[in-house]
């Protein structure tokens, strides 16, 4: 968690200095996303929040710093009359991305980045003998596209996107965005 309160501290310190705050916003909301694929078939619906720092690069494009925090819980199956829980996972996403207005508030966006996953196995009872709980972390690379839509302060992005091999997602994220 220090590493990535420090990465985005480092982005908008940086961002600043180039003396042209007036380009500059924040984002702070939420993200709701439906797993798709094999991912969907043992997890449920994922929920976090996410921060979004924008930095006006042009007329009609912006680029962004991406971060949240998001959690796509397991399912339960029962298979020859054991139920089997599937673990949790766990994402800190940090994706770096461009914007592209189409129009006055309706834009075409692309992200890609590092996510920091973790997947918790849950502990089972199978037969008297319990499993113990276990956490598997790694790094994965990942990426969304999809269009979104700004009304004044708030910010709608439906997207595409993956944090991992096999774990894709189609979400939607919501800000409120302000002026730096």
């Amino acid at each position: 968690m220090k590493k990535l309160i420090a990465v985005l501290f480092v982005f908008i310190l940086m961002a600043g200095l180039t003396n042209a705050q007036s380009k500059m916003q924040l984002g702070v909301g939420g993200f709701v996303g439906m797993p798709m694929g094999t991912f969907g078939d043992v997890t449920s619906l994922g929920f976090g929040g996410a921060v979004q720092g924008e930095y006006e690069l042009g007329d009609k494009m912006v680029g962004t710093f991406t971060t949240g925090y998001l959690i796509f819980s397991g399912k339960e199956e029962t298979i020859a009359g054991l139920t089997v829980k599937y673990g949790d996972w766990s994402v800190i996403p940090l994706m770096v991305g461009t914007k592209y207005y189409f129009a006055d508030d309706f834009y075409g966006a692309v992200q890609a980045g590092l996510n920091m996953v973790s997947y918790t196995v849950p502990s089972q009872t199978f037969f008297g003998f319990t499993t113990p709980e276990t956490t598997v972390s790694s790094s994965e690379f990942g990426y969304a596209v999809g269009v979104g839509y700004g009304m004044g302060a708030v910010d709608l992005f439906a997207k595409y996107g993956s944090f991992g091999t096999n774990a894709t997602y189609v979400g939607l994220t919501a800000l409120y965005k302000f002026g730096l």
